[in-house]
């Protein structure tokens, strides 16, 4: 199979699977905000918040890392089976270790006692959530993205069901988390129990690799755990320096970025072992062609997405969320910029990794975490949920720039800009010609938006004949050298 066919199915079925799981998703967000409240929606958003701080801590790079070697390695089966099992095993036994110290520590902190509790039964959706990124790992290795996104439409599908019985028996806060963990179990079994076809996952105490990944995953693991400084703590400093209400109306905008900004990395897990792969091999020109031919499908499909949300979002909010919601609408305003520069980021920040230039960003994303969280501590406490929205744009967008510059330099390549302007132009006629409707319906005024913009992209050759032949290409045939994969 050609490279670019087997990218585009992949993705084809990442794009069907991530629809349907986001408009789950969304589903649930609204079903959540109004059985829990503001107050009990802020308390769900900072249970969540805890947990990941110690779930970054615990990811140490292994994710990334274990994608990279089997792409580096393909055809190699011993090494596989060995690479997997050994770092399934790091994976399952130091999460049990590190999450596990979360909602003891949590004990010590000024939290309710109903919050305390809901740290435990949050502990389960982590836990399992952590095993599944190592399984998703080897998903994206063997292509086998389908079953990723079977699995997540199945959580999905369970936290769905689940909160409806919570809302028809009228439970609180800790049932409602349990039904979370529940769902993140669901997920990983569906994963893991298809993967076992195809991958040897044995538990094991395998310290030369152990000690082999950990000194090539340590620069991840530390630029994640920075990461973490400016992605959570706002969540946390929120719910230590104003009312849960303000966390809950925060927690509701930031939790759709949340669910949007899954996409990326999904897709970006898939590039990532062929990327390296052509890297590793000295072929170049392969190397820069699809990091350029990501980034204008993510240029696509941010533009649209940071402008609509401009002229939707109070709607958008409300229906979702319920009117109690409404000024959630004006936070995911500001979150929209920041998650359309985690979509271009992501593909940068892979290519960094496929570059092994890992080390060389480490002093970056220090150095944002530091200045984010010295801004967080100064601002949030005056000025709330805004400056947390802020820095959030502020911090995304600082590393987006500067994983891009460090991919063009070390890749010694160059970007064209001409399908990221024109997405902008349409963008911008796209909100234009939609903005009057907007007051007789939200569902028209999304359908005219989508079509403008879609007409605008064809009509401005953004998205020509050529590209959509060679992604939509069936036909069996030799591949090219270029395009061959393993």
């Amino acid at each position: 199979m050609s490279l670019a066919r087997a990218l585009a199915a992949n993705t084809a079925v990442q794009v069907a699977g991530k629809v349907v799981s986001t408009i789950l998703g969304v589903i649930v967000v609204g079903l959540m905000t109004r059985l829990l409240g503001k107050e009990g929606f802020g308390a769900y958003s900072t249970a969540n918040a805890f947990l990941q701080v110690f779930a970054i801590v615990l990811d140490m790079g292994l994710n990334v890392m274990v994608v990279q070697m089997l792409g580096e390695r393909r055809g190699d089966k011993p090494f596989e089976d060995r690479a997997v099992s050994a770092v399934f095993s790091l994976r399952c036994f130091s999460a049990l270790i590190i999450l596990s110290l979360a909602p003891v520590i949590g004990l010590l902190t000024p939290y309710s006692w109903e919050l305390k509790m809901a740290l435990f039964a949050i502990w389960g959706s982590f836990f399992f959530t952590a095993l599944n990124q190592i399984v998703i790992g080897v998903q994206q290795r063997h292509l086998k993205m389908h079953v990723v996104a079977i699995a997540e439409v199945t959580g999905r599908v369970v936290l769905l069901l689940g909160v409806l019985l919570a809302m028809s028996l009228n439970w609180g806060l800790i049932p409602v988390v349990l039904i979370v963990s529940l769902a993140g179990t669901a997920n990983f079994l569906v994963n893991f129990l298809i993967a076992r076809r195809y991958a040897k996952f044995t538990l094991g105490f395998d310290w030369s690799f152990w000690k082999l990944t950990i000194q090539r995953a340590w620069p991840i693991g530390v630029s994640i755990l920075f990461t973490l400084i400016y992605f959570k703590s706002d969540t946390l400093i929120l719910s230590w320096v104003r009312p849960l209400s303000e966390v809950g109306i925060y927690g509701a905008a930031y939790r759709v970025l949340e669910i949007l900004a899954t996409f990326p990395f999904m897709y970006a897990g898939v590039l990532l072992p062929i990327i390296a792969n052509a890297w590793s091999k000295g072929d170049h020109e392969r190397f820069s062609k699809l990091i350029r031919r990501s980034f204008d499908a993510f240029a696509l499909l941010t533009m649209p997405m940071i402008f609509g949300t401009l002229l939707v979002a109070d709607q958008a909010m409300v229906l979702v969320a319920g009117p109690e919601f409404l000024a959630s609408g004006d936070v995911l305003r500001i979150l929209m910029i920041a998650t359309g520069s985690i979509y271009l980021g992501t593909i940068f920040s892979h290519a960094v990794v496929a570059l092994d230039k890992q080390k060389a960003m480490l002093p970056y994303y220090i150095a944002v975490a530091l200045v984010t969280l010295i801004l967080y501590i100064l601002f949030i406490p005056t000025y709330g949920i805004w400056a947390a929205a802020w820095l959030t744009v502020f911090s995304e967008v600082t590393i987006a720039i500067i994983t891009l510059i460090m991919t063009v330099v070390a890749g010694k390549m160059k970007l064209n800009w001409m399908t990221t302007g024109k997405a902008l132009i349409a963008s911008l006629i796209m909100i234009a010609i939609a903005r009057p409707f907007l007051n007789q319906s939200l569902a028209l005024t999304m359908i005219i938006a989508i079509a403008v913009y879609t007409i605008l992209i064809i009509v401005m050759k953004a998205v020509t004949k050529e590209m959509l032949l060679e992604l939509l290409r069936t036909r069996k045939g030799a591949p090219t050298a270029d395009d061959t994969i393993g």
